[in-house]
């Protein structure tokens, strides 16, 4: 394919996990992205982060743009996607059909989801994270997936055992009739241990809990900062808010029993 003029070399498998590192992420800080290298692609050299990174940007492969409260923001540009298409990257299909939204509110969706992430890498134990576009890939490419295109799916291993499970972050009130259809997308997922919903205030979260009553699959409710704080020892509410319990009991329970339940 064909670069700005100038050329670069995208040999390196450092600009490679970059590259699909602003993709899955959708859009991505750059104290973000520095941690993401640190924890995922073990460099810890800030010169040549920068470096490699401005690379990308002037070659037009990744997007630069400011953002509210963060100095740079990144997004894969068509060209970055197109790159990994041609390594076989399904998930950067859906970029070069126009997928990544570049408004106020989506960038702070991706970013706050960041953070949530990065905050389960300092905590140990994430064996993997399944960022909504490789979701979505999935479930429009193959003939296997999750009944819906979670904001992510995680996978964490603690005291020998492993869990999975969906993450869905909400900064703000969906409609009944969202609510409605995701609920019964929910409803028919068979392999996750459970939904998690994080939200960052309390009647935010009693509203959307409010739609999951009775649900035939468990779905969790946790505070975002808390979670960020805590992760999988977090308090969580069942749909009825009347009960709550570390995370990891209650997927702890629920491996106990080996079957599906509803939240309580």
């Amino acid at each position: 394919m064909r670069y700005r003029k100038g050329g670069i070399d995208l040999k390196s498998s450092q600009d490679t996990f970059l590259l699909q590192t602003v993709l899955r992420s959708r859009h991505v800080s750059h104290e973000q992205l520095w941690e993401f290298v640190q924890h995922k692609a073990r460099e810890h050299r800030r010169r040549v982060f920068n470096w490699r990174l401005k690379r990308l940007v002037d070659h037009e492969l990744v997007v630069r743009r400011t953002a509210a409260k963060r100095s740079w923001v990144y997004s894969i540009s068509n060209a970055g996607a197109e790159h990994l298409v041609d390594l076989g990257d399904s998930a950067a299909l859906l970029v070069t059909g126009g997928f990544v939204d570049l408004d106020e509110t989506t960038i702070e969706h991706s970013l706050g989801l960041n953070d949530v992430h990065l905050a389960l890498l300092r905590a140990g134990g994430l064996a993997t994270w399944r960022s909504e576009l490789e979701i979505r890939s999935l479930n429009e490419f193959t003939g296997y997936g999750f009944p819906k295109d979670y904001d992510a799916v995680v996978q964490v291993e603690r005291g020998g055992r492993s869990y999975q499970f969906a993450l869905e972050y909400e900064r703000t009130a969906k409609t009944p009739e969202r609510y409605a259809r995701v609920r019964q997308a929910v409803e028919r997922e068979s392999e996750l241990d459970c939904v998690i919903y994080l939200v960052p205030a309390y009647p935010l979260l009693t509203y959307v809990a409010s739609f999951f009553e009775g649900c035939r699959r468990s779905v969790y409710f946790a505070l975002c900062d808390e979670f960020q704080r805590d992760t999988i020892e977090t308090l969580v509410m069942d749909s009825r808010r009347v009960r709550s319990a570390p995370l990891c009991s209650a997927l702890d329970a629920r491996s106990s029993r080996g079957t599906p339940a509803a939240a309580h």
